[in-house]
């Protein structure tokens, strides 16, 4: 039997820094959720969304160019305004507001089933199988564990999320062929990768703490759904109360969908888009008045105009005030806020409840 040298060995592999040690984690933790079907058909049902999107931008900028790719289907375009077809470049920022902000609230709902996937078994594995002694016995800090596990759902919620929208913003780019494009459009990209980071941030600190909080993962499903479901309940509630300004501090969903239609200015856009439309009406109505013309229509003795009872105005102070004052949005900060506290306070179960391998027991 032979009998080896048990001395000092070199190591003739790949260095790599201790920057990125928390890298190795995510992508073990990456490669296993990909193994999963139901995580497979969501990455792939998130698809649709971005390809509408995509679609729209596309169409949008044929649009612009007034491109006779779109002959075979000029009748979606009679019913909207004269200012809009004469002059399309001057409303590009604002659809493209609305649309990138339409797609995001329709990925906050893929997020959430998404977190709900992958995020339980994180730490409450590591808890239930005892692994954390194997982590914290090689040159790894908490920290570089935490990285690593939370990059595993940021990889997943940024891959429904950004990727898509700036892949969408691209397409609209290349299709638009004018310069002043990124100018106009600057700030969509800006809102769409700050949203990004915001939903992805807040998603998976809090599913990290819940997973740190129960060895058993299906308790830690129950958790987020509970988070999800129950406060979409409680918002829904509240709206039908006297207190229904406070509804969306309640719902984590409809906290992100402050901050998001913050983040793209949504309400002025749409009070632009209303302006826009209701001119276009306006004139449709005079138009058929008096005719292409410009004639009008000789009144008869039986023409009246159609009378309608004034509107009585609201004593000062009285009930229709209260309800008024009552009934006023709360402010987006007050959710971001909101979301804030949910973030500081996963840190903290995080900090108490992984612990380091000398305070191990």
């Amino acid at each position: 039997m032979p009998i080896l040298d048990q001395g000092y060995q070199h190591w003739n592999g790949k260095l790599a820094g201790h920057a990125l040690r928390w890298l190795t984690i995510t992508r073990q933790g990456v490669r296993a959720q990909l193994k999963n079907r139901l995580v497979l058909l969501m990455l792939l049902s998130a698809l649709l969304p971005a390809l509408v999107l995509a679609a729209f931008l596309i169409v949008w900028g044929l649009f612009e160019q007034k491109s006779a790719v779109l002959t075979p289907i000029l009748f979606l375009f009679t019913s909207l305004p004269d200012a809009l077809k004469d002059g399309p470049k001057g409303y590009r920022s604002t659809f493209w507001v609305l649309a990138f902000s339409l797609f995001f609230e329709v990925q906050i709902f893929v997020c959430m089933i998404l977190t709900v996937l992958v995020g339980p078994d994180l730490i409450s594995q590591d808890l239930r199988f005892n692994a954390l002694p194997l982590y914290f016995s090689r040159p790894l800090r908490r920290i570089d564990y935490f990285l690593g596990k939370f990059g595993v759902i940021a990889a997943f919620l940024l891959t429904v999320t950004l990727m898509p929208a700036l892949l969408a913003f691209v397409v609209g780019l290349a299709f638009s062929l004018d310069p002043m494009m990124i100018r106009d459009t600057w700030r969509v990209l800006a809102a769409s990768i700050a949203f990004s980071l915001v939903a992805t941030l807040s998603a998976g600190l809090l599913m990290l703490a819940f997973s740190s909080l129960s060895r058993n993962s299906r308790q830690v499903a129950a958790m987020w759904i509970g988070l999800w479901m129950v406060g979409g309940v409680a918002s829904g509630v509240l709206k039908h109360s006297p207190y229904r300004e406070w509804s969306p501090l309640v719902s984590y969903t409809m906290n992100l969908s402050q901050v998001r239609e913050a983040l793209f200015d949504v309400d002025r856009e749409r009070e632009r888009v209303g302006e826009l439309f209701r001119a276009g009406k306006s004139t449709l109505d005079s138009e058929s008045r008096f005719g292409p013309l410009g004639l009008g229509k000789r009144r008869g003795r039986g023409d009246r105009d159609p009378i309608t009872p004034p509107i009585p105005p609201s004593p000062p102070g009285g009930k229709h005030n209260a309800t008024n004052l009552a009934s006023a949005p709360v402010p987006w900060t007050w959710s971001a806020g909101v979301l804030a506290g949910l973030g500081a306070a996963s840190i903290v179960v995080l900090s108490t409840r992984v612990r380091s391998l000398d305070r191990l027991k």
